[in-house]
């Protein structure tokens, strides 16, 4: 055995333990009594080891496929395997594994509602395969009727798995290793590594702990469900692959009237994190987006009014999607944590209500300091409305990264009346003395077009006074 490879066993060894121990170790729970959401770091649990498997041709399909034995606590296996070539050098192998979950097998004749719980009771299937240097792999996961559960794929040389799927105890399951489609206008993916042609793939067999996703969860119909402890919900997830997108439904039912939503996505190093509100039809309400490692915000959501008879329609559905996806970056380690509250507007004082990106949607404004949001992309317009002709002090305090923009424009043409920049970020822009008319104004915030600031908020103070010539009359 060479070195190379013998490093490899090891850290396919050291990814095995690395994966049971890390399953744990920061797993979110709910401290009951003011029903606020935290997470609980627990004991990793003893991981054991696993001897390394040699694959074994044939195995190019099912009916071949290389039956996998779980060893230890918590059940694991490695492999080690490879991806044989044609003469013309191309990898046209194909490896197919079959694995068995433990645990009794849910009865065929369950109803739907029943039926449609199977992940409550699911195993946490993790696979990561660590090809050599040249070689690109793709990775299925196909149930035992044979139908695709996921794929994901990575260019030569890169890690490649799935760290979270669920699947059903007593059933089997086939993981399926070839090499990955090669790029429109490029021959081959692995062109010019001729050596690039082994991989080593751990298996790992574990519990979902409280408030884990569960893969497939990429589209509405595999939306995994968030419950409410009180008014505050939560989910812990993995960015798993590139572009990795978690779906979550959250239920309207419990909600009341006036209420708003806010949701905290903690950041993961090296990942940029999307986070969406989607109504009952998949169609986007507001959405932020963060740079590298950034914690987002979407704070005072107006939530839907929710009819208390479960027979009536509900205008946007008695549901929302939330959807968390990574824009960049890879991490099957460390987990995201996405926390739901909801509130009354006043809990926490002036603040944008959400969506209001245009005039349609614009927030009411009134005097005094309201409190908002400018994350990459992202437009606030708020209404004001003076009682008579008045004077307007209007001051915006940006956080870091954000170089400020404010237009004041009529309500009824759009016209323009006044408009402001920040010389640099984090600069307080000021427009002093404007004179507004006795019907509604649109005041909008924006950024820079690369600016933008997910975690720290904005100040908006707004004054007003009598316009001078009517200075001496009384209000």
């Amino acid at each position: 055995m060479t070195p190379s490879h013998t490093g490899r066993m090891i850290i396919v060894v050291a990814l095995l333990a690395a994966l049971a121990g890390r399953a744990c170790r920061r797993a979110p729970h709910f401290v009951r009594g003011d029903a606020a959401a935290v997470v609980v770091v627990q004991r990793p649990r003893d991981a054991g080891s696993a001897a390394l498997v040699a694959e074994r041709e044939p195995n190019n399909t099912q009916a071949e496929a290389q039956e996998l034995t779980w060893m230890g606590i918590p059940a694991a296996v490695a492999i080690k395997g490879r991806i044989d070539r044609t003469e013309a050098g191309r990898a046209a192998d194909v490896d197919v594994f079959k694995l068995v979950v433990p645990g009794q097998r849910m009865a065929a004749s369950l109803d739907a509602g029943q039926a449609a719980d199977w992940r409550l009771h699911a195993k946490r299937l993790s696979v990561v395969i660590i090809p050599e240097a040249g070689l690109a792999l793709a990775f299925d996961l196909l149930d035992e009727g044979l139908r695709l559960v996921k794929t994901v794929a990575a260019g030569p040389g890169e890690t490649v798995g799935l760290p979270n799927m669920a699947v059903r105890p007593g059933c089997t399951y086939y993981l399926r290793a070839r090499a990955a489609s090669a790029p429109a206008g490029r021959r081959s993916v692995d062109a010019g590594a001729s050596a690039g042609s082994s991989y080593q793939m751990a298996v790992l067999l574990l519990d979902f702990e409280f408030g884990d996703e569960r893969e497939p969860n990429d589209r509405p119909d595999t939306a995994g469900d968030l419950s409410w402890q009180g008014r505050s919900a939560l989910a812990a997830g993995l960015f798993g692959w590139r572009r990795d997108e978690d779906w979550y439904r959250l239920p309207l039912d419990a909600t009341e009237a006036g209420w708003v939503l806010n949701l905290d996505l903690e950041g993961v190093e090296g990942v940029a994190a999307s986070l969406a509100v989607n109504d009952s039809a998949g169609r986007k309400i507001v959405a932020v987006r963060g740079r590298k490692g950034e914690s987002l915000t979407l704070h005072n959501v107006a939530l839907p009014s929710v009819a208390a008879d479960a027979g009536v329609a509900v205008a946007g559905g008695r549901w929302w999607y939330l959807v968390v996806r990574a824009e960049s970056g890879v991490d099957r380690e460390r987990r995201y944590v996405l926390r739901a509250e909801a509130v009354l507007p006043e809990a926490r004082g002036g603040f944008e209500t959400e969506p209001n990106d245009d005039a349609a949607h614009a927030s009411s404004l009134a005097d005094g300091t309201t409190t908002g949001y400018l994350p990459l992309g992202d437009v606030d317009v708020f209404r004001y409305l003076a009682g008579g002709p008045r004077e307007l002090d209007i001051e915006v305090s940006p956080p870091s990264r954000v170089r400020a923009k404010v237009e004041i424009s009529r309500e009824r043409d759009g016209q323009v009346l006044v408009e402001a920049v920040g010389a640099k970020a984090h600069q307080t822009v000021r427009v002093l003395g404007i004179s507004c008319p006795a019907e509604p104004i649109l005041i909008r915030l924006s950024q820079g077009k690369h600016d933008g600031n997910a975690s720290e908020p904005y100040l908006l103070k707004v004054a007003s006074r009598l316009a001078p010539r009517d200075a001496g009359r009384r209000d």
